[in-house]
């Protein structure tokens, strides 16, 4: 056995310089970025008589909860992008996204925090069906977002449901100078643009429904 022992540690030093020609253990490991969601848009006059709105939790599909942006890259295939993410959870963004416009429209006259809900006098829940980044054309990626709205008024037997609203949009990724299809900052402006888009429609159907 004694006899044995310097054969085998020449065998294991030679098995670890082999493992060393196919790994740089002096490469960084990629790092994980993060973005945020921002909207831009002019705020717009109240008349005096304006409602008042409280948003509820904005849900998300399941498929979108987590942080990771996801693409759908075939028909009935979605992947998550592991070193790209949003800085914090997409249900939450989403949700400041829409309070954000609505408070910046012209059909609410505010927008209530949910301590005082109560005193609000409609409710808007906002269910997020598509949230990502089509890739199956290879050439022209595009951001999608769908959102089902319900405007509800509070009565005395409970909650009455005044519209349900769903839109649908989306959004071409802009292609960085120097890039083909666009990058991880290009794929969350296009996401931006295409929320901006869906809000602007459905505050457009809140008016209708309460006029």
């Amino acid at each position: 056995m004694r006899r044995l022992q310097p054969l085998l540690v020449l065998v294991l030093l030679a098995g670890l310089n082999a493992c060393s020609v196919g790994v740089d253990l002096q490469r960084p490991a990629p790092l994980k970025q993060t973005f945020l969601l921002e909207l831009q848009r002019d705020e717009v006059p109240t008349r005096s008589n304006a409602p008042t709105l409280v948003l509820a939790p904005v849900r998300m599909a399941s498929a979108y909860e987590g942080r990771a942006l996801v693409y759908r890259m075939q028909d009935d295939r979605f992947e998550s992008d592991f070193y790209n993410q949003w800085f914090s959870a997409p249900r939450d963004q989403v949700g400041e996204a829409v309070a954000y416009w609505m408070r910046r429209g012209g059909v609410f006259a505010d927008v209530l925090p949910p301590i005082l809900a109560g005193e609000a006098d409609y409710r808007l829940d906002v269910v997020v069906t598509d949230f990502y980044v089509d890739m199956r054309d290879a050439a022209e990626h595009r951001a999608r977002v769908t959102l089902q709205a319900y405007l509800s008024a509070r009565e005395t037997a409970g909650r009455r449901l005044i519209a349900r609203v769903e839109v649908a949009t989306d959004a071409v990724v802009v292609p960085a100078e120097g890039e083909s299809v666009g990058n991880a900052q290009s794929r969350v402006t296009a996401l931006a643009d295409a929320l901006g888009k869906a809000l602007a429609r459905l505050e457009t159907g809140l008016a209708q429904a309460l006029n």
